[in-house]
């Protein structure tokens, strides 16, 4: 996934890339490095990324449902 493709990812999916940060459990510079072309995005983080949008799922609804289970 390049660093356009991340971008479209996360406009796809309405996330910042502080949201992303939170959703894919990074620190808001790894995304912003991400974003940027200075580190790759891991293939797991691809993979769920691009799940999302393939069901149709927003990043809203991700970090809900991830949320349920945090106290």
């Amino acid at each position: 996934m390049t660093s356009d493709e991340f971008r479209a990812a996360l406009d796809a999916l309405g996330l910042t890339q502080g949201g992303a940060a939170r959703l894919l459990g990074v620190d808001e510079r790894t995304s912003r490095r991400w974003a940027n072309g200075e580190r790759d995005v891991p293939p797991p983080a691809q993979r769920f990324l691009r799940y999302l949008i393939a069901t149709g799922r927003s990043g809203e609804y991700a970090l809900r449902k991830l949320a349920i289970g945090q106290s």
